[in-house]
């Protein structure tokens, strides 16, 4: 009798464990069914988040362009001291050539010497003009590219100076001079470049 009872509770527990186990799974599934609705909307809100600050972030740096962008003076004095920078360069990249030849203590280079410094200064006052032009929003904006262009001035000055140094000897060294002429050109070539920098953070189109 005994064996009879425990083989019909055998079969009994074979029978109803199926359905537990699958009512087990149909619970957890239903749990993670319910979770997926609130992970979706969690995902949405950060996405939308994220394209929020993006658009704050563009409207930011569109208000700050539009606040150092420059008035049609400036754009004028922009390019007067554009011009008069790659006349420099121009200048100096002559006398590098001329003293090259041996020429250095003839009246000729001389004379492209005085044409340089003339070139410099006039540079150097119309540059001047240009930045006391700019608007005190302009300046903060716009600190790291000025002060880059005064260091690069500063450098263009001592090879200036250095070269003055060099013809007043007797007998000028061609080669020395050739060497600080190049150098010179090479400090105008980086202030033209942080000057076409400015100009763009300013909304001023390059020439040429």
């Amino acid at each position: 009798m005994k064996g009879r009872i425990l083989a019909v509770a055998a079969v009994l527990s074979l029978a109803v464990a199926p359905a537990l186990l699958a009512q087990g799974r149909g619970g957890m599934g239903g749990g993670q069914r319910g979770q997926s609705p609130q992970m979706g909307q969690q995902r949405g809100g950060q996405q939308q988040g994220q394209q929020q600050q993006q658009g704050q972030q563009t409207q930011t740096r569109d208000q700050q362009r539009q606040r150092i962008h420059a008035t049609e003076q400036q754009r004028d004095q922009y390019r007067t001291c554009t011009q008069s920078a790659n006349r420099v360069r121009t200048q100096a990249r002559d006398m590098a050539q001329a003293a090259k030849g041996g020429g250095a203590n003839n009246p000729e280079f001389r004379e492209q010497h005085q044409r340089l410094r003339e070139e410099v200064r006039t540079m150097q006052q119309e540059h001047n003009r240009f930045m006391e032009g700019l608007k005190s929003e302009q300046r903060n904006q716009m600190r790291d590219r000025i002060r880059n262009l005064d260091q690069t001035r500063e450098r263009l000055d001592n090879q200036l100076g250095d070269m003055e140094k060099e013809l007043k000897r007797t007998n000028p060294d061609g080669k020395r001079i050739a060497t600080q002429a190049r150098k010179m050109e090479q400090h105008m070539q980086e202030w033209h470049r942080q000057h076409r920098y400015m100009g763009e953070e300013m909304g001023i189109e390059p020439e040429g």
